[in-house]
């Protein structure tokens, strides 16, 4: 691998100097410029753009609140792939969320995307000894080297990613990009063996040189939060003017409509918290939203719900929106023209697994209608489970009565809150959240009596954990069904307490899908090779068609026995 790493000066003339297509990656660390504005920031950005050859990788570091913007600027020009956040040194702040996430954009030029298949190695729970990530009862899948990278990176040693790249991230960037032996010794990092048609020098751009770790001379620490770029400063706040008042018919509703529409109803400065979960663009199976729209429609259509949400926000309000990276990124840049940024929280929240890096991030933006002074109760929820213990039901117990009960800081990293899994618990949505994610959100950021909107309510959430904790709601959602169903589950809060959920029948089967996957490994071992269908015939006590009726391919049934045989 042949890397250039030019200084601050020179970067610019290197970039200039590459032929057009000459690089296969460029790693920008814009947290390492002392001064820039974004207009010369976004000149070196088409540098890059030009001198990336076709399938090309530009990774982009830097600090949340500015990196929205060009990621924005990127996303017109290159693929967006990824936002990836890494666990960096706590940087405490006077008010907001203390945060531990610095930034490395992913985009490729044109539609190759390819990268290795790194993995970190596993970790294990303090107490009771199981992985710390739950496997669902599939630990006989775990690979031997470790897991997977996903988009969110905690594992590294926590260093300065702020006005910096660590050398264990550089590392990891590194090892997606290159081939084994180009990875540094010690690193703990196990990227897959290149394809044998591969061949070629690869070639990058590291720089500046001044923002790499292990060239940086020491200096005394930055805060990192003191280096917004001249061109994204925060609004003026706006707290002048009286608060709107509510008609009694405007709160503790759920409401059939549009968004826009029955948002413009609402006062100015005249909501406590404002949430939204909006449909992601992907087509995704929801009642009544047409979620293939346009992206540029999508965009105007978001800028609309969030120029209303600003503006119902009492003076001491505080908005989150949450969607996938690549559109948080275009609220982020609507939203630092209207409110003021607190943070760019990162839900680490693991789907299943797919690809070579695995999407596990979905940004949760928090902003407030004024710098300080808004309503935070960081004291209510601040602390939490440390993270050597895993998050099983049955650790848990058995833990907090050993009196083993370590805690650690809230940051702006959430990787404590699981998604939904188990169909019991799942109402008729295809990205319904849990309730534990909107129970910190409004104890986080409301008191009792307080109002909670939730303009895409969806199967009422938000409205229902609001209800729980004594505030106040207004659910809005075009779908009859959802709103029928939201109003079902607040009327069983109100009378129960909680939503009932009713228990799903499973049919018993004569075997399970781990004893079949096991099955194939114990093949695969006396075999010394992948078994087919027809050893499997031979050799089995389960026939072929009891495989294919549980799995939907024969590759899936054999994930277990192929730990067995790559791993030889």
């Amino acid at each position: 691998m042949e890397i250039v790493y030019p200084t601050g000066h020179r970067l610019g003339e290197h970039l200039r100097n590459a032929g057009n297509g000459a690089l296969d990656f460029i790693v920008l660390i814009t947290g390492a410029f002392e001064r820039v504005s974004l207009g010369d920031l976004k000149g070196h950005l088409d540098e890059c753009v030009r001198s990336l050859k076709e399938g090309g990788l530009l990774f982009v570091q830097g600090l949340p609140q500015y990196l929205s913007e060009l990621g924005v600027f990127l996303d017109q020009r290159l693929r967006f792939k990824y936002w990836i956040a890494v666990e960096s040194t706590l940087q405490p702040r006077d008010w907001g969320l203390p945060s531990a996430h610095a930034g490395i954009l992913l985009f490729t030029k044109g539609e190759r995307f390819s990268v290795r298949q790194t993995r970190f190695p596993h970790r294990y729970c303090s107490f009771c000894g199981n992985p710390l990530r739950d496997w669902g009862g599939k630990k006989h899948l775990m690979h031997p080297g470790g897991h997977v990278i996903s988009d969110v990176w905690t594992e590294l040693p926590k260093a300065d990613n702020y006005t910096q790249i660590s050398e264990r991230a550089l590392a990891t960037i590194l090892a997606m990009v290159g081939r084994e032996a180009d990875v540094p010794p010690g690193s703990g990092l196990l990227p897959s063996p290149p394809h044998p048609a591969e061949g070629g020098n690869i070639r990058g751009l590291v720089g500046p040189e001044e923002g790499v770790a292990r060239f940086r001379q020491p200096i005394m620490a930055e805060s990192a939060h003191q280096l917004l770029l001249p061109s994204v400063s925060p609004p003026d706040s706006e707290t002048s003017g009286e608060m709107g008042q509510l008609g009694e018919s405007l709160f503790d509703v759920v409401v059939r409509g549009d968004a826009v529409q029955v948002l413009r109803k609402y006062p100015d400065k005249s909501v406590d918290l404002v949430f939204a979960d909006p449909p992601y663009n992907l087509e995704k199976q929801y009642a009544r939203y047409r979620d293939e729209r346009d992206e540029r429609h999508y965009i105007e259509w978001c800028n609309s719900w969030l120029k209303e949400y600003a503006r119902i926000l009492k003076p001491t309000g505080c908005l989150y929106v949450l969607n996938l990276p690549r559109w948080t990124m275009y609220h982020a840049a609507f939203l630092n023209q209207h409110l003021h940024f607190q943070n760019w929280i990162v839900w680490d929240a693991l789907s299943e697994p797919r690809g070579k890096l695995m999407p596990a991030h979905y940004g949760l933006l928090f902003y407030t209608k004024q710098p300080k002074g808004f309503t935070f109760n960081y004291e209510e929820v601040g602390r939490i489970d440390a993270r050597s213990y895993c998050l099983r039901g049955s650790c848990i117990r058995r833990r907090k009565a050993a009196g083993a009960d370590e805690k650690e800081p809230l940051t702006d990293i959430w990787w404590d809150v699981h998604r939904i899994k188990h169909k019991r618990d799942r109402d008729y949505h295809p990205c319904q959240l849990p309730e534990e994610l909107m129970e910190r959100i409004i104890r986080l950021s409301t008191n009792e009596g307080d109002i909670v909107l939730d303009a895409m309510c969806g199967t009422g959430t938000t409205a229902v954990t609001a209800v729980k904790l004594g505030r106040r709601y207004v659910a809005i959602d075009l779908d009859e069904t959802y709103v029928r169903l939201t109003r079902e589950k607040i009327r069983e809060v109100e009378r129960f307490g909680e939503v009932r959920r009713k228990s799903i029948y499973k049919p018993v089967r004569e075997c399970t899908k781990k004893e079949l996957q096991l099955e194939l490994r114990h093949l695969a071992q006396r075999l010394g090779r992948l078994p087919t269908q027809r050893d499997v015939e031979q050799l089995s006590q389960y026939a072929p068609d009891v495989f294919l009726d549980l799995f939907p391919t024969w590759g899936k049934a054999l994930k277990a026995a192929k730990l067995v045989v790559h791993s030889v």
